[in-house]
Order: C-alpha cells, then sequence, then structure tokens
C-alpha cells in the first residue's frame, strides 16, 4: 500500500519518525533541534508502516490518516517558521546588544518587584507607628506619604484628627448619658461610619474605644462594598 493512496500526493516526502514518535519528540524536526526532518520515499512504504500510523493514532480509514497527517504537518510548519523568524530576529543583534537587553529586562523586573515590597513595608511600618500612639493600625491605608519621613509626618497630622474626633465622641457619649439613654435617639450606628456614603471618622473613633469588636466587623463589611 502507497502512502499517497491515503494521504494525497501533497505530502509524498514526509519523515514517518515524525508521527510515529511526534507527540513525545515535539513538532516534527522543531521538537529535534533539525531544522528540516530526514526525507523519505512514501512510494516505499510497506503495508507495515501505514499500519503502525494507523495504530499510534487510533485511527481507523484513510480519511482519518488523511486528516491527522496533514494537520500534524501544516503545525509542524508554522512552528518552524516561527522558529526561523525568530532565529533571524536574533541574529540581527550582536551578542553584547543581546547581553545588554537581557540585562536590562531582569533590572526591571528586579526594580518592579522591589518597589512592591518597599510599598508593602512602609504599611507595615505606618501601622507601627499608629499603634504606638494609640490608634489602631487598621488606619494605615489612611497614611500618606510614599517614604518614612513623609509617612511620620502624616502620622502626626492624623492624630490631631484622632484626638479631636475622640474628643466629640466623648463629649457626645456624655450629653447622650444626661440628657438621653444612650442610642435612643435612633441614629446609634444604623449606618456604618466606614463606609463611603456615612464616613463618620467620629463615630469610628468611639467605637474603637468602646466596642472594639463591633468597629473591626463594620470596617470590614465596608471594604466589601
Amino acid at each position: 500500500m502507497k502512502i499517497a493512496t491515503l494521504c494525497g500526493n501533497s505530502l509524498l516526502k514526509l519523515n514517518l519518525q515524525q508521527f510515529a514518535e511526534g507527540q513525545e519528540g515535539g513538532e516534527g524536526g522543531a521538537g529535534t533541534g533539525q531544522e528540516t526532518p530526514p526525507e523519505f520515499n512514501a512510494d516505499n512504504l510497506t503495508d507495515e508502516q501505514v499500519a503502525a500510523i494507523k495504530e499510534k493514532f487510533g485511527l481507523k480509514d484513510n480519511t482519518e490518516v488523511d486528516s491527522i497527517v496533514n494537520a500534524r504537518h501544516s503545525r509542524w510548519q508554522e512552528k518552524l517558521e516561527e522558529e526561523k523568524n525568530e532565529a533571524a530576529r536574533l541574529a540581527k543583534l550582536s551578542e553584547e546588544e543581546r547581553q545588554q537587553a537581557l540585562i536590562q529586562k531582569e533590572k526591571d523586573e528586579f526594580e518592579q518587584e522591589k518597589a512592591v515590597f518597599r510599598q508593602e513595608q512602609l504599611l507595615v511600618e505606618k501601622g507601627k507607628q499608629l499603634q504606638e500612639i494609640g490608634i489602631p493600625s487598621a488606619f494605615a491605608a489612611r497614611i500618606q506619604g510614599n517614604t518614612a519621613e513623609e509617612a511620620i509626618k502624616d502620622v502626626k497630622s492624623f492624630k490631631a484628627e484622632w484626638d479631636k474626633a475622640v474628643e466629640a465622641a466623648v463629649n457626645e457619649k456624655l450629653k447622650a448619658s444626661v440628657d438621653t439613654p444612650l442610642g435612643s435617639d435612633g441614629k446609634g450606628i444604623s449606618n456604618n461610619p466606614f463606609a463611603k456614603e456615612t464616613f463618620n471618622l467620629t463615630e469610628q473613633g468611639r467605637l474603637f474605644l468602646e466596642e472594639p469588636e463591633k468597629a473591626k466587623t463594620l470596617q470590614a463589611l465596608a471594604n466589601k462594598k
């Protein structure tokens, strides 16, 4: 039996090894490092060789053989063309230019990773600074500044704002305890003071002082929105 009977005259010179071992070794010559595969005369294929192709891919009839041979050969040609184009592009660069391009790429990636790490460390440092002055570290994200010095400056400003909010919360509580039972005005925390729409720093301070667990819960709910 001749392969031309199965696959058509357009594929008279294909590497049988490409189809017998192609799945493990890659697509044709591209998988073995050869630019082009060894050729053979398809007219000399034996019935056993054709049967081996069918058995390898579980094919039943000649139409299936023709389909898979054409498909695999087409993919191999596309892969080979891509590799030739890439080789041509690299050939235009000198060895020194290739090394410089590689070094620059690694440098850029390193700088990006370093910048992310610095921001993470700075956020931790902001949280520590807040805790040292009695403010929950959960407010670290609100502290501005891209350096430790800038963060310290903003922490001081935030501390002044925080103290005013706490004082207002205490005064409000004292007033409520004299005039009306706490929360009897119906306002309480029905509106989440951590939510963007109902943001209230005074109420946040009161909650962290009096009901820290509830404050954390409301803060988590606000962050989900």
